[in-house]
């Protein structure tokens, strides 16, 4: 599936300091270095204090991006490295669902004509059953087969999959994660204790700051932003960008719709 902009960065208490008012909020700048990898610049800043309770982290590499998960409660056993290794490992089984730059989906095919809708895997189907719901309920707004080249339901996997995976962690017994894949972040459970996780949105002109902040209770935050890849803000029905949008972010209870 299309790659979108780098992964969001994770910021603790150390980090952000004293600077959790949010009058300007201290970010990694596009392309700094966190963790032994290269962070590229996204719209969306999370930071969430710990306030007693224990993490666990990861960042995997699918889809041309970084997908990040954080896990947080109380305690933590070994086998929540293993729910987030299992939720990882499925980011890439979605992926030989619906890469549409792989030759060997099921997606590529129904693209290409060499597959229809009723031979396509039940999975697919579902996916393209509710973008189509999502192209009835916005008018056509969001339409995966208006674009050129065939079906594409990447604008509705990416928030999907991390509603999915972040939904697996949930049923292994950890209620506590956030997902962000690019930009599309997924919330469950508490970021510490009392508090429901904070998604600060990055500021499209200063990635150093956040203009606006969210709190997460078990919802999903989309960010699209022209700032990374230019404007990629596409109204179907005009096939055409719309330049005057500099970010766009939507909040809701599915990722996928978000």
């Amino acid at each position: 599936m299309p790659g979108g902009g780098g992964g969001a960065v994770s910021l603790d208490r150390q980090r952000v300091g004293r600077q959790l008012h949010l009058t300007r909020l201290h970010g990694l700048p596009a392309g700094s270095h966190h963790g032994g990898r290269t962070v590229n610049g996204d719209e969306v800043v999370r930071f969430a204090p710990l306030e007693g309770w224990v993490r666990t982290t990861h960042a995997e590499e699918v889809w041309g991006t970084v997908v990040t998960f954080d896990v947080r409660d109380a305690e933590l056993d070994a086998d929540a490295h293993r729910a987030v290794a299992d939720a990882a490992a499925y980011l890439h089984q979605v992926d030989a669902w619906f890469s549409t730059y792989r030759l060997d989906t099921p997606i590529t095919a129904l693209r290409h004509g060499l597959s229809t809708y009723h031979q396509m895997p039940a999975i697919v189907r579902h996916v393209l059953d509710r973008c189509a719901e999502a192209r009835d309920l916005t008018n056509g707004v969001f339409d995966p087969w208006s674009v050129p080249g065939g079906v594409d339901p990447s604008g509705y996997v990416k928030g999907w999959a991390a509603d999915s995976v972040a939904d697996m962690i949930v049923a292994r017994g950890y209620p506590n994660v956030s997902v962000n894949a690019a930009g599309d972040v997924t919330c469950r459970g508490l970021q510490s204790p009392g508090s429901p996780w904070v998604v600060g949105i990055r500021h499209p002109d200063d990635p150093m700051s956040v203009i606006r902040v969210v709190s997460a209770l078990d919802c999903a935050v989309a960010t699209s932003g022209e700032y990374e890849r230019g404007h990629h803000i596409i109204d179907p029905r005009t096939h055409r960008s719309e330049v005057q949008l500099q970010s766009a972010t939507v909040v809701g209870p599915d990722g996928g719709l978000a």
